[in-house]
C-alpha cells in the first residue's frame, strides 16, 4: 500500500470512528427519558377495567404524549359538593375493590363526584430514584384530571390519595399549588424518619390546606412507625390545618371496614372541605 493510499484509508477510518461517535451522542441526547413505571403493563390493566360491567364511565385523559385511564362517577344527590380525585395505591389499579371502588361508588351519594385516576404502575416497590421518577409522570395525570374537572365547573376538588397515591397527592400539591384544591386525604401514608426532602415531609410542614391522615392500627410497619413524626412536622407548620385519625382494627386496605372508610372520610369531607365553592347539579 502506498503512503498516500495507507493516508487515505486512516483518514476514512477516521472519519468512520468521529461519524459514530456523533451517532452515539445524538442517540445519547435524544433518546426519550427512561420511564419508571411499566405502560405496557398499565394498558393491559386498564383494557381490563374498561369494560361493560364497569360501574362508572371509564374516560381516556392525555398528560403529555400518554393516554390514561379515569373513572368517573357523577354525584347522584340534589346538591354537588365538589369533585374527588382518586389516587390508588402501588400494586392495585383505579377500581381496586378495597379503598378505591367503595369510596369512588359510595361518596357520589353524598354530594360528590368522583374521578379515579390510573396511576403508573410498576413491577417492583420502588427505591427512592424510582419514586422521584413515578412521581414527576404522576403528576402531569393529575392536573389533566383537576383540568377536566374545573372544565366541567367543579372548582371544590380534593385530593384522596392511597399509600403511593397519597405521596403523588401530596407531591402534586406542593408544586403545584392550586386554589381549586380544598384538601388531601392520605390513607395509609407512610413518611422517613429522617428526611426532610421526602414528598410528604414537604407536604405537611408547607401546605395550608387541610389534610386527612388516616391509618389503620394494623396497618405498614412504615406507615404506623412514622406517625409520630408525621404528626411532628405538623407541628413545624403553624398554617396547618393537619389531622392524623387511627382507625382500631384496620389493616393497610381497611379489609372488612370499607363502609367505616367511606364513614370516615365523607364525614371530614363534609366538616372540611365543604365550601362556599360549592356548586348546584346541572
Amino acid at each position: 500500500m502506498t503512503a498516500y493510499a495507507e493516508s487515505a484509508t486512516l483518514s476514512r477510518t477516521h472519519k468512520t470512528a468521529t461519524h459514530m461517535r456523533l451517532i452515539l451522542l445524538l442517540i445519547t441526547y435524544l433518546a426519550p427519558t427512561v420511564q419508571a413505571s411499566d405502560l405496557s403493563m398499565e394498558q393491559r390493566i386498564s383494557v381490563a377495567i374498561d369494560a361493560p360491567a364497569l360501574q362508572g364511565k371509564a374516560l381516556w385523559l392525555e398528560a403529555g404524549t400518554v393516554r390514561f385511564l379515569a373513572i368517573l362517577n357523577e354525584t347522584t344527590a340534589p346538591k354537588r359538593f365538589g369533585g374527588v380525585l382518586l389516587l390508588h395505591d402501588s400494586g392495585t389499579h383505579a377500581d381496586w375493590h378495597e379503598v378505591i371502588n367503595p369510596l369512588r361508588r359510595q361518596l357520589t351519594a353524598h354530594g360528590w363526584d368522583s374521578l379515579s385516576l390510573q396511576m403508573p404502575v410498576t413491577n417492583d416497590p420502588p427505591d427512592s430514584d424510582a419514586l422521584q421518577a413515578l412521581l414527576a409522570e404522576a403528576s402531569p395525570r393529575i392536573q389533566a384530571a383537576v383540568d377536566y374537572l374545573s372544565n366541567r365547573q367543579i372548582g371544590n376538588l380534593v385530593f384522596v390519595g392511597h399509600g403511593l397515591g397519597a405521596i403523588m397527592a401530596l407531591n402534586h400539591a406542593t408544586d403545584r399549588p392550586s386554589k381549586s384544591i380544598h384538601g388531601i386525604v392520605a390513607i395509609g401514608l407512610s413518611m422517613p424518619l429522617d428526611n426532610e426532602q421526602d414528598p410528604a415531609y414537604r407536604a405537611i410542614t408547607g401546605l395550608e390546606i387541610p389534610i386527612l391522615d388516616l391509618f389503620g392500627s394494623r396497618d405498614l410497619a412504615s406507615v404506623t412507625g412514622s406517625a409520630a413524626a408525621r404528626r411532628r412536622a405538623a407541628a413545624k407548620n403553624p398554617r396547618a390545618k393537619y389531622r392524623q385519625d387511627m382507625s382500631a382494627g384496620a389493616d393497610h386496605f381497611f379489609k372488612g371496614l370499607q363502609d367505616h372508610l367511606v364513614t370516615r372520610v365523607r364525614a371530614w369531607l363534609r366538616r372540611t372541605a365543604v365550601s362556599a365553592t360549592q356548586t348546584s347539579k346541572p
